[in-house]
């Protein structure tokens, strides 16, 4: 995948995520992935990202889950929504940020 790819893909993820499309974490996780794909790793605009997929990267999503015991997933999802009411309006902040810069 070549830099404008990823691009165009890291918008649409974060376009998604301000739809309600696209769990928000998730959404930070790809966009950390996409990143590594292009040349400018170290623009602030991603760093809240970055900061996120550190904090949350215990949160089991996907395919995941299905491995995880019941009641561990209970006690996460408990702590994962506690999160997205503290950083929601952040993260949705952040998107809007890096799609101005990228397009």
């Amino acid at each position: 995948m070549n830099e404008q790819n990823s691009t165009t893909e890291i918008v649409a993820v974060e376009e998604k995520m301000r739809r309600g499309e696209m769990h928000l974490i998730e959404g930070c996780r790809k966009i950390c992935n996409l990143r590594h794909k292009m040349n400018n790793l170290n623009d602030s605009e991603f760093l809240h990202f970055q900061g996120i997929d550190s904090e949350t990267d215990h949160f089991p999503l996907g395919e995941f889950r299905n491995k995880c015991a019941l009641e561990f997933l209970r006690r996460a999802d408990a702590e994962m929504e506690q999160y997205l009411a503290r950083t929601h309006d952040d993260i949705l902040n952040a998107c809007c940020e890096v799609i101005r810069v990228l397009s």
